[in-house]
């Protein structure tokens, strides 16, 4: 009892933590320093227990990082994704990287894409003029956006929650705490510390949080940094931003 106690206490200083940088956004974006310190502790834990490192997972890292186009997040990325790729191979609560089957692929991948392209784009129709057009930006604009978000905030940030629960997130209340975690920080992270959140911008983008959250933790990786990069990319053509 006492030990599910501290894996709990564990996991709401984490929550507490993101929501303290979050805060501290006036002064800068400190996300970045938490993602490398978190990426190189879990490589140090992960060479501590001698766990060996996939030459193919270094490759993939490398690539999420080069496709990222972000240069503040690429080298959390690549260290990031393989510091957590090791900690998911190594443990019975996992993020795959791939999806499963065909079956995922729709329920997972078709069907949530659908329904959260069709309200980003209602959404957007209520401030901004439609202005349709194949754009560069559409490319890159989505994956700056898909690959980081859903690699550091939901899959590093996981990785993490494993580690602190000690392979053990078994009761009810430390699975909620792994949503609130996966999903909070990621929606205010788009409301900069300082800038007013309507009720309603707020709901809608908790709702994508949530649905991509499941499509990784039900799903894999791959399918969420889809989804993610469509919903973006079906935006900026049809409205340009």
């Amino acid at each position: 009892m006492r030990e599910k106690s501290c894996m709990t206490r564990n996991l709401i200083f984490l929550f507490i933590g993101l929501l303290l940088i979050y805060m501290l956004q006036k002064n800068g974006n400190f996300f970045p320093v938490f993602f490398l310190i978190s990426s190189l502790f879990l490589i140090y834990r992960n060479r501590k227990e001698k766990r060996k490192v996939d030459k193919i997972d270094v490759l993939i890292g490398i690539l999420l990082a080069i496709l990222s186009l972000n240069p503040i997040y690429a080298i959390c990325i690549g260290l990031g994704y393989v510091g957590a790729k090791q900690v998911f191979d190594n443990s019975s609560y996992k993020i795959n990287l791939c999806p499963k089957d065909k079956k995922e692929v729709i329920f997972y991948g078709i069907i949530p894409a659908t329904f959260l392209i069709l309200l980003n784009t209602i959404w957007f129709l209520q401030t901004v003029s439609i202005n349709v057009g194949f754009r560069l930006e559409a490319i890159t604009g989505s994956l700056i956006a898909s690959i980081p978000e859903e690699l550091l905030y939901r899959y590093l940030v996981f990785a993490l929650c494993v580690i602190l629960c000690n392979n053990q997130i078994r009761t009810k209340s430390q699975k909620f705490l792994c949503y609130l975690i996966l999903i909070v920080p990621h929606v205010l992270m788009h409301f900069p510390a300082g800038v007013d959140m309507s009720f309603i911008d707020v709901v809608l983008m908790s709702i994508f949080g949530i649905i991509l959250t499941r499509i990784q933790m039900k799903s894999s990786l791959l399918l969420a940094i889809i989804v993610h990069f469509l919903i973006d990319f079906f935006r900026i053509i049809i409205f340009g931003v």
